[in-house]
């Protein structure tokens, strides 16, 4: 499903399938995955975390967008590594006539975009950038967030150049980075940097290719300094290395082929803890750092049997190679992997294939076109993921940490099947559709109770995995011509895990299906545009969701000389409902052609009606009483304005 380019994180959140556990998160809940299980693309490199300032700006800057494209279903052989998605982006290339650009400034953001010819009509440039200053608006939060601050900001360098009808080159450089702190002198950063090169060959009028290569980075840290003696600082990062080739063949009008081949090398270092100034006694702590190789082949088909019916048919064997240096423990066979159950450790040099996982994966779909507005979708895939995300969802903190698989921790698996109905009306003007998907998840890591997930050497004995499944109904209507356009999604979706193995170490609710952290079965978002003139238009954008699950605390016991608190099952319950309103208008300047600028206001209000949507429930034990508080990032309206110029 294509997004448009502005806001696109907004946009793909209103869609139906598409869900996030609440502000200040970072990821994406599709048809029932976690927010790991996403694939985000961004002119083929991977961004791993897509938000900025709490979540309420997208790392995209939209001004270089070209498009957005959402796969949730029939994802094409060419894109693996993910079960439940892929995201992908691409930016549009600068202006080879002339020099333009645009710019605007506003009550939380500015952002710069300029873009033109380096050579005219061969080479050309866009460059964007954005920063925010909203300590200001932080300071007007109540008191326990009063003295919090929050910036960040992002780049964007493309360049093109065509050496000739048949050989064209693309440059991509993307940098982002986020600070903030929380009313305390714990510090957070976190940013991605992304650098990649393609290129595009023509070898006749039916077969061309794209050969792309890239490094890509993410990278966070916390630092505390208040206290001297123990001032630390907590990093982690991720890089990759990637080359991709991708061919595509006509056969004929009704008849294309698709190919290639894709290698990625991983590099991780899982943490480290130390000392943050000459006066801090903090005992240093480094993880060991991970290696790992993933390579995939593939092969597609879409072919056109008739003027009602295609099919397209796809196989993609991955591979994954888990590489030394490093160190693997081995555990007792039978045994829960524990700590106690250890039984050795094997050491392996640099560049050794410690473990080798690899599958082949199908990809299945079918469409058959009823009558002239009335088509039928279906489809199946099968599909592997190497890396996992090991996160506390209750924490606004980025501090997810990414394990690769090993011979301790499985690849997750999956395969889905989905079957959709499509329907217009009224000349085309009106889209609605209805969607059904079911799908098997296998491998997917939970966690073992008071589990510790930072700084951990043996992260195996602190995860389970888990059997699980998925399936909901997804309803859109959709109108995009007239004075008032928008649309309408509804989903019912579920998440259940299991995990009921004896050998496991933890049976969590007694072997029953139990939800997921992000299972939020009911979904309704709005997005409505009135124009009132070609001058001035207004748009609405409602949502309301389903709670999402927790763990509560029930009551106290007391055992070995202590209080200590009684939980009941796990996700038992659930956090209050979700319900946010956002409003804004667009003013437009005169639309004179001959005007060396364009400009344009943009006033809104983000939450409206000023809820104060918990983002999570949490206890805390006073004077002898466990006490539960309730957390909201945005607990009022956030007034914007911006002035738009374009030139």
């Amino acid at each position: 499903m294509a997004a448009s380019a502005p806001h696109v994180l907004r946009v793909v959140m209103t869609l139906p399938g598409v869900k996030t556990v609440g502000e200040a998160s970072t990821g994406l809940n599709v048809r029932g995955g976690s927010a790991d299980q996403n694939l985000v693309l961004f002119n083929d490199g991977t961004i791993y975390n897509t938000a900025h300032f709490f979540g309420m700006f997208s790392a995209f800057n939209p001004e270089v967008v070209k498009d957005v494209e959402l796969y949730k279903s029939s994802i094409p052989a060419k894109f693996g590594g993910r079960l439940s998605s892929v995201l992908d982006i691409n930016s549009r290339e600068g202006n080879k006539k002339e020099i333009t650009g645009s710019a605007g400034i506003g009550l939380l953001t500015s952002r710069l975009n300029i873009e033109g010819p380096l050579v005219k009509d061969k080479t050309s440039f866009i460059l964007g950038g954005r920063t925010t200053y909203a300590n200001w608006l932080l300071a007007r939060l109540p008191d326990q967030y009063k003295h919090s601050r929050a910036s960040f900001y992002d780049i964007n360098l493309n360049i093109s150049h065509e050496i000739n009808k048949k050989n064209s080159l693309y440059f991509t450089g993307y940098m982002s980075q986020d600070h903030f702190n929380l009313n305390n002198d714990t510090a957070y950063g976190y940013g991605n940097r992304n650098i990649g090169l393609k290129w595009k060959h023509i070898f006749n009028n039916k077969l061309y290719s794209l050969i792309s290569t890239g490094y890509d980075r993410y990278q966070y840290n916390i630092s505390s300094t208040q206290n001297p003696v123990n001032a630390y600082k907590l990093g982690f990062d991720i890089n990759q290395l990637y080359l991709k080739a991708h061919f595509n063949y006509f056969l004929n009008a009704n008849h294309t082929l698709e190919f290639g081949l894709n290698t990625l090398r991983y590099k991780l270092h899982p943490g480290s803890y130390l000392p943050e100034g000459q006066h801090s006694l903090v005992t240093p702590d480094v993880l060991q750092g991970e290696q790992a190789l993933e390579s995939a082949l593939y092969l597609s088909d879409r072919y056109t049997l008739s003027n009602s019916i295609s099919v397209e048919g796809g196989l993609r064997y991955s591979m994954y190679n888990y590489m030394g240096p490093g160190q693997v423990n081995s555990y007792a066979p039978g045994q829960p992997i524990t700590p106690d159950n250890i039984t050795g450790t094997k050491n392996y040099g640099s560049g050794t294939f410690i473990k080798t996982y690899g599958n082949p994966e199908y990809r299945v779909s079918a469409r058959y076109i009823l009558t002239e507005n009335l088509s039928i979708k279906a489809g199946y895939n099968t599909q592997r993921q190497y890396i996992h995300s090991l996160s506390n969802t209750t924490a606004m903190a980025p501090t997810d940490i990414w394990k690769l698989s090993d011979p301790n921790i499985k690849p997750q698996s999956g395969d889905q099947v989905s079957l959709g109905l499509y329907k217009n009306f009224k000349s085309n003007t009106i889209e609605t559709s209805v969607e059904v998907y079911y799908k098997r998840m296998k491998n997917f890591l939970d966690y073992k109770s008071g589990a510790q997930l930072i700084m951990n050497h043996h992260i195996e004995t602190d995860v389970l995995e888990t059997r699980g499944k998925a399936y909901g109904v997804e309803l859109l209507i959709k109108k995009l011509t007239g004075k008032v356009n928008g649309w309408i999604s509804y989903t019912y979706s579920r998440t259940l895990l299991r995990q009921d193995d004896p050998n496991a170490g933890e049976i969590i609710n007694k072997g029953q299906f139990y939800p997921a952290n992000y299972d939020k079965p009911h979904d309704v978002t709005l997005v409505g545009n009135y124009r009132f003139s070609h001058r001035f238009s207004v748009s609405l954008n409602g949502t309301y969701s389903t709670g999402r699950p927790i763990t509560l605390p029930i009551g106290i016991f007391y055992y070995a000389g202590s209080y200590r608190t009684l939980y009941a099952d796990r996700n038992a319950y659930r956090i209050p409902d979700y319900f946010r309103t956002d409003v804004s208008m667009n003013i437009d300047g005169n639309h004179k052609v001959h005007q060396k600028t364009h400009n344009s206001w943009t006033i809104g209000v983000y939450n409206l009606t000023g809820r104060r949507n918990p983002y999570s429930v949490y206890y805390v034990s006073e004077n002898g009483a466990v006490n539960g508080y309730k957390l909201s990032i945005f607990g009022s309206a956030i007034p914007y304005v911006n002035f738009n110029i374009r030139f």
